[in-house]
């Protein structure tokens, strides 16, 4: 006993350095990131948080600009000091580290030998969505990291809920609680999880009583964790906007600096139950119905074709004995039951609020353990499941295809922007319109430069305008010096209308391509050109 728990311990070890160091070379083989998100508000938001330039700026991020930038300021300083190489391998280490959380959660299950967990490991780290977003800036594969932290504390404190343990208890669920917290903090889609693992115990608990309490000490932990991450920019955002949340629910809050809308994302959204039932099959054969970039993942699939199989037998025995199959003891019952309650949770929230699949990667990545399980149930022999499972896992690797969210070549230089030389920059008044992101550009023009944005998913001329609008109007007409605008080539119509707008005019002649190396694979370049002051009817502002 004592031998096999020093080899764990071992390979736990070796698990801690080969997984980040796999994870780091595998960014850089895949190449910089280059995504949308991150040319929009992963690079802007923690510098304008740093350098206070959110009274100085009006929202070149669009709707992003009100993120929490506490999750990015790690990044932002990394670009700032280290070359690309090095930022990349750093985040794709950082990712590497969910390898051996799922090594410990899935020992929680298996007491094979460890090449079956080393296979459902694998398995889990090498899926379309996570290899998609190796290296990149996304965070959602950092983050996933707290919660199968929380899950795994979770799993020990069901294998101890008949054991007199009341103070370990309550402090291991408090804790993990506040892991899960952190996470909703710093990025609000990871609170699916949250409301997963907080909701599990109310079907994995000995009894409803001690279910409900558990799931109402791990929810103050929650709440803990997110004031502690997220609490500060609540605050902020209820002090300026009246919205804590602004812009998303502001429908509920009113508050004049948005439109009367919930701001939320719903392209993905299933539009009926038919549609829902077979969402998880999107992942692997309609991926545009669950994000922007195409990737390949039969992971989720599979385990819903074994989940239509097991749950009825599941619900028979429960019904008729009271036990769940294949389970050996009742520990193992109720973490079963805690591990299918917070996928099942899980999944149905994430549906109902997103179903965007960068927000459900954590479940790709337990995908395989549930696989693993259900198939050990049904498959008496075991020569014939250690086959089967090994095939299956192979299978979930080797059809995977990942995400591309844009990559470029490693470079010097992690944007290489070259702004164009201003006279005077404190006299000078830059817009960006259209919907392109190009807020990363900001933090390389002089700091006395200000940037609004005339025209964007949030803000533009319309018939009522927010209170962005205005100032927008206000800043423009004061304004006594240079005036430039920025815009991506194929919008030019629609920024010259908004322009109009302002009663100003853009200066084709004048006009500067930008073409940062981050864009290299962007066909039509950023124009920069300036604008003149002509006039004109600004009702419509």
């Amino acid at each position: 006993m004592a031998e096999g728990g020093k080899s764990e311990k071992s390979m736990m070890g070796v698990l801690w350095l080969a997984c980040p160091l796999f994870g780091g070379i595998a960014a850089l083989l895949f190449g910089q990131d280059a995504n949308w998100d991150l040319r929009n508000y992963h690079f802007y938001i923690p510098y304008a948080f740093l350098e206070g330039r959110f009274d100085h700026d009006v929202v070149p991020s669009q709707v992003a600009n009100f993120y929490n930038p506490l999750l990015y300021i790690p990044f932002y300083h990394a670009v700032a000091a280290l070359p690309p190489k090095v930022v990349g391998f750093a985040i794709g280490a950082l990712q590497g580290l969910n390898g051996p959380l799922i090594y410990a959660v899935a020992r929680k299950f298996l007491t094979e030998g460890s090449w079956g967990v080393l296979l459902v490991m694998v398995a889990g780290v090498t899926g379309g969505g996570f290899l998609g977003e190796l290296g990149t800036s996304f965070a959602d594969t950092i983050l996933s990291c707290l919660v199968l932290w929380s899950l795994w504390l979770n799993l020990g404190t069901v294998e101890r809920f008949k054991e007199e343990r009341g103070a370990a208890c309550r402090k291991a669920v408090l804790f993990a609680g506040c892991l899960a917290g952190c996470a909703a903090g710093l990025k609000q889609p990871t609170a699916v999880y949250a409301v997963g693992l907080c909701g599990a115990f109310l079907v994995a608990g000995p009894s409803l009583q001690r279910g409900v309490l558990t799931a109402f000490l791990f929810g103050i932990g929650v709440l803990a964790g997110m004031a502690a991450t997220g609490g500060f920019w609540f605050t902020e955002l209820w002090q300026r906007y009246g919205n804590p949340l602004f812009p998303y629910f502001n429908h509920m809050f009113q508050s004049p600096w948005g439109a009367a809308a919930d701001y939320r994302d719903a392209r993905f959204l299933p539009e009926n139950m038919a549609a829902a039932l077979r969402f998880p099959f999107n992942f692997a054969f309609d991926p545009y119905r669950t994000g922007e970039a195409f990737f390949r993942d039969f992971r989720i699939p599979v385990l819903t074709v074994c989940l239509a199989g097991f749950l009825p037998t599941w619900i028979l025995c429960r019904l008729k004995r009271g036990k769940t199959p294949g389970s050996a003891t009742p520990e193992s019952a109720l973490k079963s039951r805690y591990l299918l309650g917070f996928g099942i949770i899980t999944f149905v929230v994430w549906l109902k609020v997103f179903a965007i699949y960068r927000y459900l990667l954590v479940l790709e990545m337990l995908a395989p353990l549930g696989i693993w399980l259900i198939l050990k149930v049904f498959l008496g022999s075991r020569r014939c499941f250690a086959y089967l499972s090994s095939g299956c896992m192979l299978f979930l690797m080797l059809s995977s295809q990942p995400a591309d969210w844009g990559r470029v070549p490693w470079g010097d230089d992690y944007f290489g922007v070259r702004p164009p030389e201003l006279e005077a920059p404190d006299r000078t008044l830059v817009l960006m319109a259209g919907t392109e992101p190009m807020a990363y550009l900001v933090p390389f023009f002089p700091k006395e430069v200000r940037f609004l944005r005339i025209l964007s998913y949030f803000t533009g001329p319309s018939s009522s305008p927010n209170r962005f609008d205005e100032r927008m109007e206000e800043a423009i007409e004061a304004h006594g010096g240079s005036i430039y605008v920025i815009y991506r080539e194929y919008e030019e119509e629609s920024t010259d209308a908004a322009l109009e707008a302002y009663g100003l005019e853009r200066k084709a002649d004048g006009c500067v391509p930008l073409r940062p190396h981050i864009e290299q694979r962007i066909e039509q370049p950023l124009l920069f050109c300036p604008v003149a002051k002509v006039g004109g009817d600004r009702s419509n502002i």
